[in-house]
């Protein structure tokens, strides 16, 4: 049952959660501490005031501006903590308050995180999903103590197994297409008499092979099949603008699986009755 009351705080609680991966976003790439100093303004260099790093308000009541020095503050800042809390809400209203909730919002937060690292540096921190597949196996893992009856419980159907697998799969389905992209590739920058295309030499990086085993945790099987076919679709429009105007090849992939992940999510089985 939807509770206004009860979205009103998911949306708040998403929303600080949103200001930290902020934090973590800018910092975390750079081996910096999450913890100390405190946020400060990268032109100025002045501690941000407690009251001027409330979530998207203070943004709004400053203008998009430093107190301090005036400079622009980053319209990502309050998109990231707008976009944090939508998807919480969005896991609200599809799991209702329950252990699930829980599940999702992490597994969203870690699609934020993962997909505006890309966005800078075309490539994540290795443990980033490493840290998804963690917490994904611990919080499934205690959904499935919920289901188990030693007596009669069938141990292969419970959801841990079922997440185990899925990881499995992912990482495995993932790593096959890189395995054969990296051969085709291999052939065309020979025939090319090429080294790299623009620096990479490979068709799809370990980050993404990773990232789809934290699919396969919380979306299964199909989930990181459906997450790996649909992001092209999603992807198509910004590689054909970045390689008529930027004259670019590359694109950060993993935003584009990931909304790959929210499709699957929200309407996967549909698609599925319609494939199948």
């Amino acid at each position: 049952m939807f509770d206004p009351l009860t979205a009103g705080i998911i949306f708040f609680i998403g929303l600080c959660i949103g200001s930290f991966l902020n934090v973590c976003i800018y910092r975390l790439p750079k081996d910096k501490s999450i913890v100390k100093p405190g946020s400060s303004c990268p032109q100025c260099g002045k501690l941000i005031r407690w009251y001027d790093n409330i979530p998207l308000l203070s943004y709004v009541f400053l203008g998009g501006k430093c107190r301090d020095c005036k400079a622009h503050i980053s319209l990502r800042y309050p998109l990231v903590e707008l976009l944090t809390a939508f998807l919480f809400l969005l896991a609200y209203h599809r799991c209702g308050y329950s252990l699930d909730l829980y599940i999702f919002c992490f597994f969203f937060a870690m699609l934020v995180l993962v997909s505006f690292v890309d966005i800078d540096y075309h490539a994540i921190p290795v443990y980033f999903c490493f840290i998804g597949i963690v917490g994904g196996m611990i919080f499934i893992s205690i959904r499935s103590f919920y289901h188990i009856d030693l007596l009669t419980s069938d141990i292969l159907s419970l959801p841990v197994i079922h997440s185990l697998i899925g990881m499995i799969f992912g990482m495995g389905f993932a790593y096959m297409f890189k395995f054969f992209g990296d051969v085709l590739l291999a052939f065309y920058l020979h025939f090319k008499k090429q080294d790299s295309i623009e620096g990479e030499k490979e068709s799809l990086g370990l980050g993404d092979v990773d990232f789809l085993g934290m699919v396969g945790v919380f979306l299964g099987i199909k989930g990181a099949i459906l997450t790996f076919f649909l992001a092209p679709f999603v992807a198509v429009l910004y590689a054909v603008y970045a390689f008529i105007f930027k004259k670019s090849h590359l694109i950060p992939y993993l935003p584009y699986l990931s909304v790959g992940c929210l499709i699957a999510f929200l309407w996967g089985d549909k698609i599925l009755k319609l494939i199948f």
